[in-house]
């Protein structure tokens, strides 16, 4: 009987179980309730400090008159006074330059004296040294031997020779195709090919080596060519 009893009798953990169930089960839910609501409000602190520092980023607050302000330039001009103004005012109008006139061809009589042997390419004249009738590509000009012979207009030296003919002679070539030739001067002329010179200049002295004319007074046989043909020289030095 004794042992039946004893059985069923509770242990000691079933009593103390029994006894204080009650208080262990609240001191669980209090425990739990502990744990979520740290969990909770940690959870909450960390979303408050992010959101903090978020709003902490420093913006750079713009003044609304500074936004309708054009932008300007480092001399205080605004880009609006600093574009081109492309009016009509500003554009120059075209100027008419007056036609420049060509300076005349000044012309020198190559010595003072006047015409012993005329220009004649269309008639035959006498010549007293040959004796015969022939043409004439040139005018004699009277002058003293040993004068001084003048270039008739500017112009380039392009021969200094002697001609079996007319002796000594001088080239000069002048613009639009003429050139003058200057014969019957002494042994040395004062000019060399490829010289310029100018209307006056002197460019030797009167000889007598023209052969074909020694029998006429002293004088220069002075011929013009245009184009390499013989023209009136009188016309060339009117």
């Amino acid at each position: 009987m004794q042992n039946n009893e004893s059985r069923k009798e509770p242990n000691g953990l079933h009593k103390f179980i029994r006894e204080k169930g009650y208080y262990i089960l609240l001191t669980v839910c209090v425990l739990a309730i502990g744990v979520s609501g740290y969990f909770f409000v940690s959870g909450a602190i960390r979303q408050n400090q992010a959101a903090q520092e978020t709003l902490s980023v420093p913006v750079k607050a713009q003044d609304p008159e500074d936004v309708k302000k054009p932008a300007s330039s480092a001399t205080g001009k605004t880009q609006t006074e600093d574009a081109p103004k492309t009016t009509e005012e500003e554009t120059p109008a075209p100027t008419q330059t007056a036609p420049t006139q060509a300076t005349p061809e000044v012309t020198v009589m190559p010595v003072s004296g006047d015409v012993i042997g005329a220009y004649a390419m269309d008639r035959l004249t006498y010549n007293a040294t040959t004796q015969d009738w022939r043409v004439h590509n040139g005018v004699d000009l009277a002058a003293s031997e040993g004068e001084d012979v003048l270039a008739a207009r500017n112009g380039t030296v392009t021969a200094v020779y002697e001609d079996e003919s007319y002796g000594v002679t001088v080239v000069v070539q002048h613009d639009d195709g003429y050139t003058s030739h200057y014969a019957n001067l002494a042994e040395t002329p004062a000019v060399a090919a490829g010289q310029f010179v100018t209307a006056g200049q002197v460019l030797g002295t009167v000889g007598a080596t023209a052969l074909l004319e020694v029998g006429a007074a002293p004088h220069v046989h002075f011929a013009v060519f245009l184009d390499g043909a013989p023209v009136d020289p009188m016309e060339f030095l009117a």
